[in-house]
């Protein structure tokens, strides 16, 4: 019997709770004249109002911050996008500018040149820079005229000479090379006869050797080719003499230099056209 009120009693309840629900949303549709019987339901109704606003605005606001922050992911990662792509324009504009800056100080000393060499514009297009062997090879070959044994330099210094090549291609022989060799004296007064070359390990350092112990050379002298050898130009700048030593008898001395060419960052290359001209290896 109890249960069966209680389940009867819980029927009423519920039919009152929509009756009432009912008459609220009635009557809070907006009229100027009100009974005080629908006055008395709204006061009652207003609590049950808020209650619900409260629930709709937490549940539109729950939803509401996920979609603000999928939009905020979509934005963060439009913005990562474009800088991006802003540094990889800047990028290669940085590029573009060096490769001008250095075309231009190539092409200003081909024209300052003009008189004394006949320099032809290469470009490198592979390289080879081990303990064993310093080369690279140029986009230039016999179909350009290119022949073995011609001087490479640019506007920095002495770079190497033609040691073969192809009907479009050629490969040079740099100075750091163990095989590489050339005649040298001291720029500014035209003495001191040695031979600079590379030992193979370092493309930053050179050594001049077979120099007499008094030889009349310091730290700080510009080297440059003598021309003596017959297979590279005269006055082409090698590099600066950095140390010096003697060796154990005190007969000879070497001198160290640091090479004027940055072996390391070739792109552009003369080869000299009016040099070499079949020389043996």
């Amino acid at each position: 019997m109890l249960k069966k009120k209680w389940i009867r009693n819980l029927a009423v309840a519920v039919c009152l709770l929509i009756i009432f629900l009912g008459l609220a949303v009635n009557t809070v549709q907006p009229r100027e004249n009100l009974t005080w019987i629908e006055k008395g339901l709204r006061i009652a109704a207003s609590p049950f109002q808020y209650g619900f606003k409260g629930i709709n605005d937490s549940v539109s606001g729950f939803f509401s911050y996920f979609t603000e922050k999928e939009a905020l992911q979509q934005e963060n990662d439009a913005l990562k996008k474009e800088v991006n792509q802003l540094h990889s324009q800047l990028t290669q504009m940085d590029e573009i500018n060096m490769e001008n800056i250095r075309l231009k100080e190539l092409l200003n000393y081909k024209d300052a040149m003009q008189g004394q060499y006949n320099l032809q514009l290469a470009e490198i297009i592979a390289e080879n820079n081990n303990n064993l062997q310093h080369t690279i090879t140029l986009n230039k070959g016999s179909n350009d005229g290119v022949v073995t044994g011609m001087t490479v330099m640019n506007h920095s210094g002495l770079i190497g000479r033609i040691s073969a090549v192809m009907p479009e291609s050629s490969e040079v022989m740099l100075l750091p090379d163990r095989e590489s060799a050339v005649g040298a004296r001291v720029w500014s007064t035209r003495e001191v006869i040695g031979v600079v070359e590379g030992d193979g390990t370092d493309s930053s350092s050179l050594q001049m050797v077979h120099l007499p112990h008094d030889a009349d050379i310091y730290v700080g002298d510009d080297i440059v080719t003598s021309g003596l050898d017959h297979v590279f130009p005269g006055g082409i700048h090698i590099g600066e003499v950095t140390a010096i030593e003697y060796s154990p008898n005190g007969l000879t001395k070497t001198a160290y230099l640091k090479p004027y060419v940055t072996f390391s960052r070739l792109e552009e290359v003369f080869i000299l056209m009016n040099s070499g001209g079949g020389a043996s290896n």
